[in-house]
């Protein structure tokens, strides 16, 4: 395997999670763009590597330029439902059981902290999608609930905290994703 062979690979690797169409494109572009280096500056492969940088930073900053793929989204917003469903306090209401609230408070944190990862590591789209998906996870787990126990009690601030945790879900999705493009200086581009 060449030298530049071996950086691309590398490159590849750290854009994991990219669409396949997009990720080959920009490979195809650097393969290109090192081609052109190496001939102006008389065959020396090493320097037109050294110059792109680490290929894992390089890999990184077009993943955050083009985000991640549908699936990729789909699958942070597939987690994100699934651990704000038992983020609902009563789901399992019966004459023995009620979900402890101690440990759907375990669920919120968790979800919510998904959904704040997603937003930074996967940008303010996928950040959004997971905070909607973890709101939506909220509303049909009390959906369920309220089907299967038509005779529950439900207080004005019961439903106001459903509705606020979960709308704070799609806000921290939302957040990191534009402090991060707010925040960060001009970078240059490839």
């Amino acid at each position: 395997m060449t030298a530049d062979d071996d950086y691309l690979s590398q490159v590849r690797r750290a854009m994991m999670g990219m669409t396949g169409p997009v990720r080959d494109d920009i490979l195809r572009e650097l393969r290109g763009h090192i081609a052109d280096s190496t001939a102006a500056n008389g065959g020396n492969v090493n320097a037109s590597l050294a110059s792109l940088g680490s290929p894992r930073e390089v890999g990184r900053h077009y993943r955050e330029i083009y985000g991640y793929g549908t699936a990729y989204k789909l699958i942070f917003a597939a987690i994100a439902f699934i651990l704000a469903v038992p983020s609902v306090p009563v789901l399992l209401v019966g004459p023995e059981t009620v979900f402890p609230f101690t440990l759907s408070i375990v669920f919120v944190v968790a979800a919510a902290a998904w959904i704040l990862w997603v937003g930074v590591a996967a940008g303010t789209q996928a950040g959004i999608l997971a905070g909607l998906a973890g709101m939506s996870g909220r509303f049909a787990a009390f959906a369920v609930v309220v089907l299967r126990e038509p005779g529950a009690i439900t207080s004005a601030g019961g439903l106001g905290l459903l509705v606020a945790v979960s709308l704070l879900f799609v806000l921290l999705g939302w957040i990191p994703g534009t402090a991060k493009k707010a925040w960060s200086g001009p970078m240059g581009e490839l």
